[in-house]
């Protein structure tokens, strides 16, 4: 399940951070990251950069699931970076571009 509540603060970057927490067994990553660029872009999710331009989504999907809770994987997509964490947590904050 989706957690409801999202965090804006300021994060490591210049910017800000959006984060949630997923169900990757119900959310499949590629869907949450475009849900949450969506969010930090204001644009509609069928406005947003396609993921496949930077990451291939059906690999992240296979693979975000299977890391352990400790684990997480990080990349930057439209000047935003992106990073995912085996026990659900996902986050997009802006990056100097």
């Amino acid at each position: 399940m989706e957690n409801s509540s999202s965090r804006v603060d300021g994060g490591r970057g210049t910017g800000q951070t959006i984060s949630k927490t997923f169900d990757w067994s119900e959310t499949p990553p590629s869907v949450a990251v475009v849900r949450l660029l969506s969010v930090a872009t204001n644009a509609d999710p069928t406005e947003v950069e396609p993921l496949a331009e930077t990451v291939d989504p059906d690999a992240l999907d296979r693979l975000v699931p299977s890391m352990d809770a400790e684990s997480h994987l990080e990349f930057t997509h439209c000047c935003l970076s992106i990073l995912l964490y085996g026990d659900g947590r996902a986050a997009v904050e802006s990056e100097d571009c």
